[in-house]
């Protein structure tokens, strides 16, 4: 799971509000529900699961009560932006002591972040939970202890790499919309610029990408991902913006840019969610976990007219997510338990099927290799994904990666809407990225 990105400039004050408004919501850590002990006037263990976006849980969290005789779990923020709402409160509730839930879900670019703050989860290896490190790739269980090496949590998904396209608005530019002949036209990211300049030349009333920032996501995971695994800056603040990957990534979406090939739909935002319903651009990088944000965007209204091609290039990752136990949970061995459930390769299936999180256990993703997606045209998904993940390496995630990034995508938004010109970006940008650095608190 991805998250959701969208203005920063106002991070300060956005994260004190989510803050206050998440320490009065949130009961499931700090012993506010029953006689104080985490329990209900029935005795049993309440826990709260708190999520973001589409993490795809709630017909989890049913079956997992129905399960249960000694403990209820109540699930919140679901459908939640990531950075707007569900981080800043996580950030919040570590500073006060109290407030966060009995498991947090945790995107990929913030979790070096959490792990940096050793003393905020408890040690899932004391309850056994260690034994579960068969179940995943080394980087996606190793990405999921602390500094100190306690073990925090479990991967739910990795997202892959795919394509997601527009098939009647190809066919409106006159180009094919045979999936596999796609995948051929952009084997590689020169192929991909021809296909998106002969859609430009077109001159159909879309745009070609729907914006800036999606599809520099998926440039910097693949690029750092089959390199060496820089993105934007190391863990000490050191900027590292001039990274093989990032370079390439960034001087590729400023080339798209100059074409016109890129729409003003700032990610997130209601009309870039108006605009994959109403057909407002072709193309938008889609990790596994999008297919669930477009359909259920678009609606049913829109089965068929959208497909998925292999990326160019193929192997590389962008977004996953974790669950994570805190150590202010009162009750941290169910919590475990629950965390635990969840990501196991049965449940991490349901998901995949429901939402399109792609399992990042080697089981789960074994058993969806071969699934297709009925909205999407009955579109392989299952295969081009996991063949996108099948070479990929590690990513280095710094503590300051999320606060670097913000600031990298408010300037790639601002030179689409013109606010800066290209040749402006990169000063901007190194400016932005030191004033988050100073900024985040870290």
């Amino acid at each position: 799971m991805h998250l959701h990105t969208k203005h920063r400039a106002k991070v300060g004050l956005a994260a004190a509000a989510a803050g206050a408004l998440a320490l009065s919501a949130c009961g499931g850590g700090d012993g506010s529900d029953g006689d104080g002990d985490g329990t209900n006037e029935d005795g049993q263990v309440e826990l709260t699961l708190s999520v973001f976006g589409t993490m795809g849980y709630g017909p989890l969290v049913e079956e997992y009560n129905d399960m249960q005789d000694d403990v209820v779990v109540t699930m919140e923020g679901d459908g939640s932006e990531f950075n707007d709402d569900h981080l800043p409160m996580v950030d919040s509730a570590i500073e006060a002591g109290s407030g966060l839930g009995d498991v947090v879900g945790m995107d990929e670019q913030a979790i070096t972040q959490m792990m940096n703050n050793n003393d905020a989860w408890a040690d899932l290896a004391e309850y056994g939970f260690d034994e579960r490190a068969s179940d995943y790739p080394g980087w996606k269980w190793e990405l999921g202890h602390t500094t100190d090496g306690k073990l925090a949590g479990f991967g739910t998904d990795v997202g892959g790499m795919g394509l997601c396209f527009r098939s009647d608005l190809f066919e409106e530019a006159g180009l094919t919309t045979d999936r596999e002949e796609l995948a051929e036209l952009w084997s590689d990211w020169d192929g991909f610029k021809s296909v998106a300049q002969d859609f430009v030349d077109s001159g159909i009333d879309a745009d070609f990408l729907d914006s800036p920032t999606q599809l520099q996501n998926m440039l910097l995971g693949q690029l750092a991902g089959t390199g060496d695994g820089d993105m934007y800056v190391d863990d000490e603040g050191n900027l590292t913006l001039d990274s093989a990957a990032n370079t390439e990534a960034v001087e590729t979406i400023l080339e798209l840019n100059d074409m016109g090939a890129i729409g003003e739909y700032v990610s997130w935002s209601d009309e870039w969610n108006t605009a994959i319903a109403e057909g407002g651009f072709a193309v938008m990088a889609c990790p596994s976990w999008m297919t669930g944000v477009i359909s259920g965007t678009a609606g049913e209204d829109n089965a068929g007219n959208w497909d998925m091609a292999a990326a160019p290039g193929v192997a590389g990752n962008w977004g996953g997510s974790w669950l994570l136990v805190p150590s202010q949970s009162q009750h941290p061995e169910e919590a475990a338990e629950l965390a635990s459930w969840l990501t196991e390769p049965e449940q991490q299936v349901k998901v995949f099927e429901d939402v399109g999180a792609f399992p990042s256990t080697l089981e789960g993703a074994e058993q969806v290799a071969d699934s297709t997606n009925e909205y999407f045209n009955d579109a392989p998904v299952g295969q081009i994904i996991a063949d996108s993940v099948a070479a990929m390496e590690p990513l280095v995630y710094s503590q300051y990666h999320h606060a670097v990034k913000g600031a990298v995508e408010d300037v790639l938004n601002g030179v689409v809407d013109g606010t800066y010109t290209s040749d402006e970006a990169w000063d901007v940008m190194q400016s932005e990225a030191e004033n988050a650095i100073q900024l985040s608190g870290l």
